[in-house]
């Protein structure tokens, strides 16, 4: 008789364990319908957001110089910062640990897609890279601001790649490809903005697709006075393709006060 009661409560604990389910699944649709948000969008949300944390975040990136991407991350685009053309010696790049490319060093998956984006007004930038043999793997078309180079998958066999450019020969970067493919999806990449105008870029941001993942704030001492002072990195993720996604960016870097 005891177990027949037991096995009776059971059936009602859950029972009620799977009606107050099934309210809150019913909550979650009601919820985003009103918002005009459907469950699809926020399960594909909670898997970008998912993809995105094992990102490095946008403070070790500007203080290390170094960018190691997992498997979820399909394409990459490497900024061209304002000022990049400049040695160090002339005092007039944004981050010191990242004064040429965003950023110097980038470490990705065989398979990732490569392409870069041009950060730095007045000037034509044609990349080089080269492989491990000294070999030139890749040179970009030639890129004005704002554009975006053609894309390119490096070979893990060539790794590391050595980036310079071809008029400015102080410009210098790294790109290793370990020998793990790459399965993900997302498209990232980072990029400068001034703090002071910090939420209109994040906002210009989600306009566009783009999830901002981390920022970091910091001070630039440059001579360049539209460079000068505080400025802030963005890491972004999207899940567009790296054509896409480059089409996106151009309007925004264009809206940038860097000169």
């Amino acid at each position: 008789m005891k177990a027949y009661a037991l096995h009776i409560l059971f059936l009602g604990v859950l029972t009620i364990g799977i009606t107050l389910l099934g309210n809150q699944i019913s909550q979650a649709q009601i919820d985003s319908t009103s918002s005009g948000t459907s469950v699809t969008d926020i399960i594909d949300q909670t898997q970008i957001n998912s993809e995105s944390a094992s990102i490095p975040d946008a403070k070790y990136v500007y203080e290390t110089g170094i960018m190691s991407l997992p498997a979820s991350v399909k394409s990459f685009i490497i900024m061209i910062p304002d000022e990049a053309h400049h040695p160090p010696e002339d005092d007039k790049t944004i981050s010191p640990k990242n004064p040429n490319f965003l950023p110097t060093t980038l470490e990705v998956l065989d398979g990732t897609e490569l392409a870069f984006v041009h950060g730095d007004p007045s000037h034509t930038h044609v990349e080089i890279l080269k492989d491990k043999d000294g070999n030139v793997a890749w040179e970009t078309t030639p890129v004005e601001h704002p554009g975006g180079s053609d894309i390119k998958t490096l070979s893990s066999s060539g790794s590391p790649y050595s980036i310079s450019d071809k008029e400015f020969t102080n410009m210098e970067g790294q790109i290793n490809v370990s020998n793990e493919k790459s399965t993900g999806s997302l498209t990232v990449g980072g990029f400068f903005v001034p703090t002071k105008d910090l939420d209109q870029y994040k906002s210009e941001f989600a306009d566009a697709g783009f999830d901002v993942i981390s920022d970091f704030g910091f001070t630039t001492e440059s001579v360049q006075k539209d460079l000068a002072g505080d400025n802030t990195l963005l890491i972004y993720s999207t899940s567009q393709s790296v054509k896409d996604a480059i089409e996106k960016l151009l309007p925004i870097m264009e809206s940038l006060p860097y000169e």
